[in-house]
């Protein structure tokens, strides 16, 4: 078993389709045991801002196989949530209280004058991409680009122009 550390960075869809969740929970169990396996919970990191959808599946998840959880935000935390529902809420508030390290990330491109939202959401995204070692993604393979560069197809790309390799479940 290899010894070294290990990222794996979280993008997808805030609505997953409930009918296909339990057979999306089985299928990222079997990923995140591979990487236990070949690297050691204990050396492997899971990059999420943890965005209703996918990025708590998957924090989740991870947590439970062992994973260290590192949440770069988009926005401070009060800002980030206020769009969640209740439930959503008070499972962020729970999943921040189990990371190792959360922080806004910091912008890696140059500001716009007055930046919007989904330009902040781009920069986490950013980071969640030059920090990691994989990508993992559930997405629906559209390939639709946003004005402001946010959004699943948005971060997918900006893995593939750093050449990160991506592990894609597709819902």
């Amino acid at each position: 078993m290899q010894k070294s550390k290990y990222a794996i960075g979280i993008t997808g869809h805030r609505s997953l389709p409930a009918g296909s969740l339990s057979a999306l929970t089985a299928e990222l169990k079997r990923f995140f045991r591979e990487k236990a396996a070949e690297h050691g919970a204990s050396n492997v990191t899971v990059l999420s801002s943890i965005a209703e959808g996918t990025d708590m599946l998957c924090a989740k998840l991870a947590y439970d196989e062992g994973f260290r959880l590192v949440v770069p935000l988009s926005l401070p935390a009060t800002e980030y949530r206020k769009g969640f529902t209740e439930t959503a809420a008070s499972e962020f508030d729970m999943l921040l209280s189990l990371a190792d390290d959360v922080f806004v990330a910091p912008f890696d491109e140059p500001p716009p004058e007055n930046p919007s939202h989904g330009f902040c959401y781009r920069q986490a995204g950013l980071y969640v991409v030059k920090h990691c070692d994989v990508l993992l993604t559930i997405w629906d393979g559209v390939e639709k680009d946003t004005p402001d560069g946010a959004g699943t197809w948005e971060t997918v790309k900006l893995a593939r122009g750093l050449g990160k390799p991506i592990h894609r479940i597709a819902v």
